[in-house]
């Protein structure tokens, strides 16, 4: 099944074309995140055990068997949390008749996937090959077959042993950017690297019968079993082991590709007693080692169940609060400070939470970047915003610059600025009204940022580099990238009454930039004093609660009146009069 074949027009499949699949062996549908089959959008109608169209409007757990219904249900979620595809294989009868299937799973929205099975056997056929086609590995029946008597052995001889969970680092990327092709070897070259570390005299990992003990489970998963296990430190040095296999880039044909693992680990009799119990903890590991874990790695503990099933509530809920309009944006003035005209708003994110009231920034980005949400947060942002802005923009004979923040996940969108410029187009909004607020961090670990930045440039986008002065940019390679202004960020501008470093630190930052030919924003700015320093030593425009806290969309449009009423936006007076106008 090649990738790029099957995504591209997808999208683009209504109802009524359905029936251009009816002829492919392979089954396509549309299911939601609970596992509900939305639509049958073709292909497999004689299939006897699948029985597509009897599927739509019900539940894979309201149909099959228990075992191949959680295992749809533990890879959606697996899916939509890191927004990635994932392939899998799994068995089903009705009857008489058997199959098996490699199930391949495609992210196409926020609760919105393509679920395509392809049958991998004969139906009604008697034997089936316990190795995996593509690398030779044992299936994840036959090792879970032979992983229940490892662990009866165990049990009897009263030795400990490690279930470790593997899997590729970003595999989708290589499948979406490079091909089917390019991702099969990927795939070989791994099993390979993995089953080379059970060669060798360490008696840690000697088996019997290692094609046993050692699986593909899934499209880019593996397993592997440790037995005669002592202590942690024993299974530290097979997972350094497993780590430093792939230190080394793996070729294919003309591609030299960079590949990390993650590793979740399980313990026998710790963390359970029987396989499955034991490969479902090594996923939940696997999980945190990906979002938390220590270098790539992760041992399950009882707390991590608590806190996925805490991060699946969460999600639910963030979900939610995208559906029910609970999120919102608010928009903190930028001032110019030798005109004192209203330069840009910068939207806020917002989610008032009926239970908890406005739950804090500085939770919302963290949990939607861990949730698989920050992406179709970061559409509806940059949507809103301009859709704002173009309204604030018929209102108004100067409009002012909407700044919208850009998270790492979101810089790191290979249609970046294509999602703009799309968004852009939509609402008629010229590029040099829209200004993106990127981090240093983001930038230095960023290697196509250069590129992108260039790319965003050259739709009229104003680029600004956010919290400067906390992070460890290379200011040479700052001045090579098409930057219009620097942000100090809010800790230098509090301590600037204190006097000290921090002062000295923010005056210098200023000076540098401006010879650097940067503008300098400075945000947090909360007293005349600190305004009158920053005025002083150079400072383009401030922003703060100086002026206003963020103020609501529906409060923006008074503000804007307001203070263009004003003859100085400077002073006390002046914002004692902005106040009195906005609040009449």
């Amino acid at each position: 099944m090649r990738e790029k074949d099957t995504d591209k027009g997808l999208d683009q499949i209504e109802p009524s074309s359905a029936e251009l699949l009816q002829a492919l062996p392979d089954a396509y549908f549309e299911i939601d995140g609970k596992g509900m089959v939305q639509q049958h959008l073709g292909g497999a109608e004689g299939d006897p055990v699948l029985r597509p169209t009897e599927m739509v409007g019900r539940c894979f757990a309201d149909v099959w068997p228990a075992h191949p219904s959680e295992l749809i249900a533990q890879n959606t979620r697996r899916a939509l949390k890191s927004r990635s595809d994932c392939t899998f294989e799994l068995e089903l009868s009705c009857g008489s008749a058997r199959g098996q299937y490699e199930v391949r799973l495609l992210v196409k929205g926020r609760d919105r996937l393509l679920a395509i099975f392809r049958s991998i056997s004969t139906v009604g056929a008697e034997e089936r090959s316990f190795s995996d086609t593509l690398t030779g590995l044992a299936k994840r029946e036959h090792f879970l077959t032979r992983f229940e008597s490892v662990l009866a052995d165990a049990r009897l001889r009263e030795r400990g042993l490690a279930l470790m969970c593997i899997d590729i680092d970003r595999f989708s990327r290589i499948n979406q950017s490079l091909g089917r092709s390019v991702g099969d070897a990927v795939l070989r070259a791994t099993a390979k690297r993995i089953q080379g570390c059970f060669r060798g005299a360490d008696h840690l990992v000697r088996l019997e019968e290692e094609s046993d003990v050692l699986a593909r489970v899934g499209g880019d998963e593996f397993v592997m079993v440790l037995t005669g296990i002592q202590s942690r430190e024993d299974i530290m040095t097979v997972a350094d082991r497993v780590q430093q296999a792939f230190a080394e880039p793996v070729t294919y044909q003309q591609h030299s590709l960079k590949i990390t693992p993650s590793i979740g680990i399980a313990q026998f009799p710790l963390d359970g007693s029987n396989a499955e119990m034991l490969l479902a903890k090594a996923h939940d590991a696997l999980d945190e080692a990906k979002t938390h874990g220590d270098d790539g790695r992760a041992f399950y503990s009882g707390t991590m169940k608590l806190r996925a099933l805490k991060r699946f509530d969460e999600k639910d809920e963030l979900r939610w609060a995208m559906e029910q309009d609970q999120l919102s944006l608010h928009y903190l003035p930028r001032i110019d400070l030798s005109s004192g005209r209203l330069i840009g708003l910068e939207a806020l994110l917002r989610w008032i939470h009926p239970l908890r009231g406005s739950v804090p920034l500085s939770e919302i980005i963290p949990l939607a970047e861990a949730t698989g949400l920050m992406l179709p947060i970061g559409e509806w942002i940059l949507e809103t915003a301009c859709r704002h802005a173009k309204s604030w923009g018929e209102d108004h004979d100067e409009p002012p610059v909407v700044s919208v923040n850009l998270s790492q996940q979101e810089f790191a969108r290979d249609d970046l600025p294509e999602l703009i410029a799309q968004t852009l187009a939509r609402h008629e909004l010229p590029g040099e009204r829209l200004q993106l607020d990127l981090t240093e961090i983001m930038l230095m670990r960023h290697g196509r940022a250069s590129r992108v930045l260039a790319e965003l440039k050259a739709i009229g986008i104003r680029l600004v580099i956010d919290d400067f002065g906390t992070g460890h940019s290379s200011l040479v390679r700052l001045k090579s990238m098409p930057i219009d202004a620097l942000k100090i960020d809010r800790s230098f501008v509090e301590g600037i009454e204190t006097g000290g470093d921090q002062r000295a630190v923010c005056g210098a930052i200023i000076v540098m930039a401006r010879e650097l030919g940067f503008r300098v924003i400075a945000e947090g700015v909360e007293t005349e004093a600190q305004l009158a320093f920053l005025r002083a030593k150079g400072c383009d425009a401030a922003q703060g609660f100086f002026y206003t806290k963020p103020l609501p969309h529906a409060e923006v449009t008074g503000f804007l009146k307001a203070w263009a009423d004003t003859a100085s936006g400077t002073s006390m007076t002046a914002l004692a009069s902005v106040r009195e106008q906005v609040t009449q």
